[in-house]
């Protein structure tokens, strides 16, 4: 039996009544009671075990099926005059698949305020983003939204094959205002992948 590969490391299929080998991998859902570490995981067979890839600009992985169609759209979330250091959850949700490549905020005082002489404004706020099961795409929590986000100006891009969210899944941004009387907008960038139905296996 060939071993597959999936995100989060590797399974083969179950073998009923085979003893379970510590450090390879348990039959059925791709789990091992030692996970095995990244020199492990190269390819094998054919192939070389590794290969190069850029990660910046995005290389996003698309359909190459006619019957699958690929549009761009933005996304956005935000908070409005929410109290300093309260932390709101706000969420992004997908109907169809879709691929995150960008991910930017803006900043503004709605009281006309002016920040202090060389405050970025995305320092007057941090930001947590995990995905709908629990993942963390910010591992680590919380932090100022310039380590994080970029702008349209000078968009921070999701390198490699950016994020990925399945239909009906979604993304959970929290956002934590550092001071007063602030609007805070997130918008995402995203390529769509749209198919002939989504009530056949076609």
């Amino acid at each position: 039996m060939s071993r597959y590969y999936d995100q989060y490391g590797y399974g083969m299929p179950g073998v009923p009544g085979v003893a379970v080998t510590p450090g390879q991998p348990v039959g059925g859902g791709g789990a091992a009671i030692n996970m095995p570490g990244r020199a492990q995981m190269g390819g094998q067979g054919d192939l070389p075990p590794w290969m190069r890839v850029p990660i910046w600009p995005p290389q996003l992985l698309l359909s190459t099926n006619k019957q699958v169609g690929h549009q761009t759209r933005d996304y956005g979330t935000g908070i409005l005059n929410i109290a300093a250091n309260t932390s709101t959850p706000r969420s992004i949700s997908f109907d169809i698949p879709a691929l995150i490549f960008q991910f930017n905020a803006a900043v503004v005082d709605t009281a006309g305020g002016p920040l202090p002489a060389g405050t970025d404004p995305l320092d007057t706020l941090t930001i947590g983003i995990e995905h709908s099961h629990g993942e963390q795409l910010l591992a680590g929590g919380a932090r100022l939204g310039s380590a994080v986000c970029g702008s349209a100006a000078r968009p921070r891009f999701v390198g490699g094959n950016g994020w990925v969210f399945n239909a009906g899944s979604t993304m959970i941004v929290t956002l934590t205002p550092l001071r007063p009387n602030l609007r805070i907008d997130v918008v995402v960038q995203v390529i769509e992948e749209r198919g002939p139905t989504n009530l056949t296996g076609r």
